[in-house]
């Protein structure tokens, strides 16, 4: 795929299959069950926002809101093998970013594992700093990194 341009668009459910299988593709452990996903797509307080090549969908970010809160948690990103190392995953941050100033917040929080170098290394790109370490936060009891990018509230994500 190369250095393609990339196409992001909200996620529809008819996006079920190709994210679930992206999913499958990317994780191994604390992998989202598809009935989550269908019911994430539908949710209220969840936003999702798919990566699109030659029409096809090579990724996708999740994000969560809670009411009143002046964070959005980035919840997941993934894109599929065969797409990586093009740009879909900035794409998808990026779009991440934008849907929380769309809703109102202020900032945008992840985890991700310590282990995760090229993900940290695509946060950091992104303007996302440390918070915190948590020690023993995923199922194999890896530490998770708590990450945050402040939003600039005037209608852009801060680079």
């Amino acid at each position: 795929m190369g250095a393609a341009p990339f196409r992001t668009r909200p996620a529809r459910p008819g996006d079920l299959d190709a994210i679930d299988r992206i999913e499958g593709r990317s994780f191994s452990t604390d992998r989202f069950p598809r009935r989550n996903l269908a019911r994430l797509l539908r949710n209220e307080t969840a936003s999702a926002v798919v990566a699109e090549y030659e029409e096809a969908v090579v990724g996708y970010v999740l994000l969560l809101f809670r009411k009143g809160a002046t964070a959005a948690r980035l919840y997941s990103l993934a894109v599929a093998p065969d797409a990586r190392g093009g740009g879909a995953a900035r794409a998808l941050v990026d779009a991440a970013a934008t849907k929380a100033l769309d809703r109102g917040c202020a900032r945008l929080r992840l985890e991700v594992r310590e282990s995760n170098l090229a993900a940290r290394r695509l946060y950091e790109r992104a303007g996302f700093a440390i918070l915190a370490r948590k020690p023993g936060y995923y199922e194999d009891g890896e530490t998770a990194l708590q990450m945050e990018k402040r939003l600039d509230t005037r209608g852009e994500a801060r680079r």
